[in-house]
This record gives structure tokens, C-alpha cells and sequence, in this order.
């Protein structure tokens, strides 16, 4: 590890020489960026795991709230013109009551929160 300080810099500030992680430490840390990013979720949601391509269905969504913990997820209601697109981080509080289709653009984990009023 190389360490410099230039002039301009305080007793105590450094400029240090990062070395690359091992090939085998770099998807540990790249789940655990997004871990320490995601929101809490509440205690009455549960979780899913979605591969590629799949789709699950809510049949009555209506004041729920999907929470995309991690990947892509394509939302759309049966009937309704307008879909949602949601990356890790991202939610969707529902507001229609017609039939949910959940689609994993790219493996996802997901949660659904509890009914709740609107």
C-alpha cells in the first residue's frame, strides 16, 4: 500500500493506493452494497425470489406494496394500460385491485407488504 499527502492536505487527510479485490471476494461485495442500500422492509413482509423470466400473480393487490429488494421487476395490472418498472431500492404502493402479474426482468428477490388502506 502506497501512502502520499500532498502539501495542501491536512495533517491527517491521505491519498491511498487502492489494490483490486480478489475475483472471488467481488460478488460478496456487491450483495452487501446493495443490502446496506435497500430500505428496511416492515415485519409483515414477505419475501420471494423470482429467476429470470418468471412471472407470479397477486390476484387481489389492491393496497399492497411491492418492495423490489433486488434485480428488475416489470409490474403490470390485468387491464390496465400503464406498467411499473422497478430496480432494487425501488416500491410500488398498488392502487388498482385487478389481477398483478410480477415479471423477473432479471433474477429478482421481492417482497409484498400487508394490505393496507389507499
Amino acid at each position: 500500500m502506497t501512502m502520499t499527502t500532498t502539501p495542501q492536505a491536512s495533517l491527517f487527510a491521505a491519498q491511498v493506493e487502492l489494490q483490486p479485490l480478489p475475483h472471488l471476494c467481488a460478488g460478496f461485495v456487491d450483495r452487501m452494497f446493495i443490502a446496506l442500500r435497500l430500505p428496511a422492509r416492515p415485519a409483515s413482509a414477505t419475501r420471494h425470489v423470482l429467476d429470470k423470466g418468471v412471472t407470479a400473480w397477486i390476484e387481489k393487490p389492491l393496497g399492497r406494496e411491492v418492495l423490489c429488494d433486488a434485480g428488475t421487476l416489470w409490474l403490470t395490472f390485468h387491464g390496465e394500460p400503464q406498467d411499473v418498472i422497478l430496480e432494487a431500492g425501488e416500491s410500488h404502493r398498488c392502487i388498482k385491485g385487478s389481477k398483478l402479474a410480477i415479471h423477473a426482468l432479471a433474477a429478482a428477490q421481492w417482497s409484498l407488504g400487508a394490505q393496507r388502506e389507499h
